[in-house]
């Protein structure tokens, strides 16, 4: 039964970040992104369902016995490292902290640097 519940939350948590990854990053025009559905969208779920997934794929690995001895553990152990890691970049966007491209969709880095320049024309002109 642990392993059903195990295998149900990885694909689950990867389909959210397959949606959020290919759904939110490539739109062009976000009616949410001034609003409160910003962080979540560009910032919490993009980042920590891949946690989540591997995750769980450990658990489920472990609750095999650990089929595959270290040619799968060991990946599996580095791709959590690489995914923990991820959490502070969600973390530092969630604040506001605006990060370069790869690690923020296209359009919110454009949309970003037209709004300081808008604020930049709007105090230098006042």
């Amino acid at each position: 039964m642990k392993i059903l519940l195990w295998t149900l939350i990885f694909v689950v948590t990867t389909a959210i970040f397959a949606f959020y990854m290919f759904h939110v990053r490539y739109q062009e025009n976000a009616e949410w992104y001034d609003d409160y559905r910003e962080i979540p969208n560009l910032w919490i779920l993009p980042y920590c369902t891949p946690v989540l997934s591997v995750g769980a794929l450990q658990i489920i690995y472990d609750e095999l016995g650990g089929p595959g001895g270290a040619f799968v553990a060991e990946p599996l152990r580095i791709l959590g490292i690489i995914t923990v890691f991820m959490i502070p970049i969600g973390i530092l966007g969630g604040v506001g902290v605006p990060l370069p491209w790869p690690l923020a969709p296209r359009w919110v880095v454009e949309r970003r640097k037209k709004d300081r320049a808008a604020r930049k024309r709007t105090t230098s002109g006042a």
